[in-house]
Order: structure tokens, then sequence, then C-alpha cells
């Protein structure tokens, strides 16, 4: 038996969940940071029929003149966040297709997927701080501007903090996430099985 596949074999369980869980996170963030990068470099007019189509579900709850209204006001509040967005996306981008390619390779037990995986992880902590205070920052501007709103768009209210929720949630996760990976990639053993010729392997 080849030390590749003796490496393969003796790998511990939590090595490949976390490596799989990072290789789900980076196609997505991936995705997500690729999505929000274009919609903040289209222009204001598409920016805000992008927001008002996204609502549309809502006009069965919602007058639709009043969920236009709104839903102008509200893509208004999140296009002038674009200058911390947009570079935003970009760090995102990157990060989450060193995660991918870390992770893949890591678990072909590729020395170099490792040591991407691990800075991806490491890198990602702060983005993810500053990701997470730029979504509550923006829906702290969206909550002053419908401070003053009808009762009859409430619905649209409980949709952005709902939102809110969900990144503050989703935060909470990607960090425990990639704190366990630092962590648990700095152990010996995992060094080990990387075969990056920095520590022997055991007998």
């Amino acid at each position: 038996m080849s030390p590749a596949t003796t490496r393969r074999t003796v790998r511990p369980a939590l090595f490949y969940v976390l490596a799989a869980f990072g290789l789900v996170s980076g196609a997505f963030g991936a995705q997500s940071a690729i999505i929000t990068g274009l919609s903040m470099l289209a222009p204001r007019d598409a920016y805000v029929h992008a927001i008002a189509a996204r609502n549309e579900p809502l006009k069965s709850l919602i007058p639709p003149a009043e969920l236009e209204r709104w839903s102008v006001r509200e893509a208004e509040a999140r296009y002038d966040r674009r200058n911390a967005a947009i570079p935003l996306s970009g760090v995102g981008l990157i990060l989450s297709c060193l995660l991918f390619a870390g992770c893949l390779r890591a678990m072909r037990g590729d020395a170099w997927g490792l040591s991407a995986w691990s800075l991806a992880a490491s890198a990602s902590i702060p983005y993810q701080l500053i990701s997470t205070a730029l979504a509550v920052a923006t829906t702290r501007d969206l909550t002053t501007i419908f401070s003053a709103a009808p009762a009859t768009v409430m619905m649209l209210v409980a949709k952005l903090q709902l939102e809110m929720l969900g990144a503050l949630v989703l935060g909470g996760l990607a960090l425990v996430y990639f704190g366990t990976c630092v962590l648990y990639l700095r152990t010996v053993g995992v060094r080990r099985l990387s075969g990056d010729g920095r520590t022997p392997p055991s007998a």
C-alpha cells in the first residue's frame, strides 16, 4: 500500500466533515459574492428595479403603490452602502475560492491544500465580522427609514428583520466553523496527515 493511500485511510472523520463543509461554504460564498457584487455594480435604477422585483411576492399583502414606494426607499438605502459592499464582495469571492480549492486538495492529501484551507479560514474570521457588521449597519439604516412607514407595509419590515436575524445566525455559525478549522488545522496530527514534510509520520 502506498504512503498516500495510507494517509487517506487514517484521516479522522472530523477532517472530512470540516473539509466537506468548507466545499459547500466556498461554493455558496463565491456564488453569493458574485451576485452581490454584480448587483451593486449595476446602475441605481437597475438595482431599484431588482429590489422591487424581489419584493413582488408581497404585493398580495401590501397595496401596490405602498410596496413600490417603500421598495424604492429600501433599494436606495442598500445602494448607498455599495462602496463598502463591492470591495467586500471581491474579498469574499477570493476567500471562498481559496477555501473551496484548499479543502478539495486537502482531502486528496495535498499539502498546499491544507495551507490554503488554513489561510482561508484565518482570513475569513475578520472578513465575516466585517460582513456581518455591514449587514447590521444596513438593516439599522432601513429600520430608521421604515420607522415612519404605515402599518400597511409591516410585512416588508418583518421581512427585513428576518433577513437581519438570518445574517446574524449565519455569521455566528461561520465564525464557529472558521474558528474550529483554524484550531484543528494547527494540530500536530493534521499536519502529519498532510504529508508536508515538517513533521515525520508516526511509526
